[in-house]
C-alpha cells in the first residue's frame, strides 16, 4: 500500500481511504460487529485512513475495528460535522471523541461547504475547531465539499488544512462547473499545501461498470493524495486493495446496480429535497421522487433527513 504526506497537515495516509457511509444506515445498515469486521480487514490490510461524518452513524463499528488491533501504523479517522454554532462543534467534537473512542480526532472537516458564504455561516464552528487544533485535541482541519467554489473558498483560507472535494472520471455530482473546473481547483489547493483527498471516485457507484477505469483516473492524478471508496464487504476491501497495490488485473468487486428507493408512506415534506446536495429530487403529486437520477450519487443524505423513514440507497 502506497502512504502519502496529506498536504501540510503532517499525517501520512494510505493512498486508499475507506469510505464508511456505505456500511451504515443510510446505506447497507451492516450491524456495528459486522461493519467492523470489514473495516478491520481494511486495517489489517494496510488501509490506515478511514473517512465517516456524524451524520453516517458508524462511530461504533469503527471505535470496535481499531479495539486491541496492532498495527504498524497509526489510524487516521476523518469525521465531519454540519454544526455551525459553537456549542454545536462542541457537540459534535464530544461525541466523535466518545464514538469513536479517541483522545484525539485525527482530521475533522466541515460537511458540505458550497461556497465562501457558507464558511462565513459557519465561522463560530470552525473556531472551535481551530482551538480544538491548538489544545492537541483535533490534529488537522478540514471541509468536505461538492461544490467548485467550495474547494476554492477552502484553498484560500489558512486555517483549512485538508479538503475532501467531489471528483470522478465523468464529473458526476461536481457542482458549479465542470469536471476540468475541479479538477482546476484542486490544482490550485494543492498548489496551496491542502491535503486532498477525494470523494465518489465511483460517483456513488453509477461507474461501477467502469471500476477500473474510474479508479485509475484519480490514481493517476498525483494532486489527489487519498481516495474514499465505500466498501460493504470484506471481498470488497480485499479487491480494491489488490487494485491499489498495483494488482491491476483484478476485476471490479461488484456489479451490484444501486437505486433510491421511496416507500409509498412518503408525506411529501419536501425535507429530502431540501437535503440533497445535488437537486436530484423533487416533490411531485405529494410525494418524492427522483426527478433528475443522473444528478443522484446515493449519498444517503436525503434518507437522513427524512422524519417517516421512507427513503433509503438500496
Amino acid at each position: 500500500m502506497e502512504y502519502i504526506r496529506l498536504g501540510r497537515s503532517g499525517l501520512e495516509v494510505s493512498k486508499l481511504c475507506f469510505g464508511a457511509l456505505t456500511i451504515g444506515p443510510l446505506q447497507r445498515g451492516l450491524s456495528a460487529k459486522e461493519g467492523s469486521l470489514v473495516i478491520r480487514r481494511a486495517l489489517e490490510l494496510g488501509v490506515n485512513f478511514i473517512d465517516t461524518a456524524e451524520l453516517y452513524q458508524t462511530y461504533e463499528p469503527i471505535r470496535l475495528a481499531m479495539q486491541d488491533l496492532q498495527l504498524p501504523r497509526p489510524v487516521i479517522v476523518a469525521t465531519k460535522s454540519y454544526a455551525y454554532t459553537r456549542d454545536g462543534m462542541l457537540k459534535s467534537l464530544e461525541d466523535a471523541q466518545k464514538g469513536l473512542g479517541l483522545d484525539v480526532i485525527p482530521v475533522f472537516l466541515l460537511h458540505e461547504q458550497e461556497s465562501s458564504h457558507t464558511l462565513r455561516g459557519h465561522w463560530p464552528a470552525l473556531e472551535v475547531l481551530w482551538e480544538a487544533k491548538k489544545e492537541g485535541i483535533v490534529q488537522a482541519v478540514g471541509i468536505s465539499t461538492h461544490h467548485v467554489q467550495g474547494v476554492l473558498a477552502g484553498a484560500e483560507l489558512e486555517g483549512i488544512d485538508v479538503i475532501s472535494p467531489l471528483i470522478n472520471k465523468t464529473g458526476i455530482g461536481i457542482q458549479g462547473g465542470s469536471r476540468e473546473e475541479m479538477l482546476a481547483a484542486i490544482s490550485f489547493a494543492n498548489a496551496k499545501g491542502k491535503g486532498i483527498y477525494a470523494m465518489k471516485p465511483l460517483g456513488g457507484g453509477h461507474l461501477l461498470a467502469s471500476w477500473s477505469e474510474a479508479l485509475d483516473y484519480l490514481l493517476d492524478n498525483k494532486e489527489v493524495h487519498s481516495i474514499a471508496v465505500g466498501m460493504k464487504s470484506i471481498e470488497e476491501v480485499e479487491s480494491n486493495i489488490s487494485y491499489f497495490e498495483g494488482r491491476r488485473d483484478m476485476a471490479s468487486p461488484s456489479e451490484i446496480s444501486r437505486r433510491l428507493h421511496i416507500d409509498d408512506w412518503c408525506i411529501g415534506c419536501a425535507s429530502c429535497v431540501n437535503a440533497c446536495p445535488n437537486g436530484a429530487l423533487e416533490i411531485q403529486d405529494g410525494m418524492a421522487v427522483v426527478a433528475h437520477p443522473e444528478q443522484c450519487v446515493f449519498c444517503g443524505y436525503c434518507g437522513a433527513s427524512c422524519p417517516e423513514f421512507a427513503i433509503k440507497v438500496i
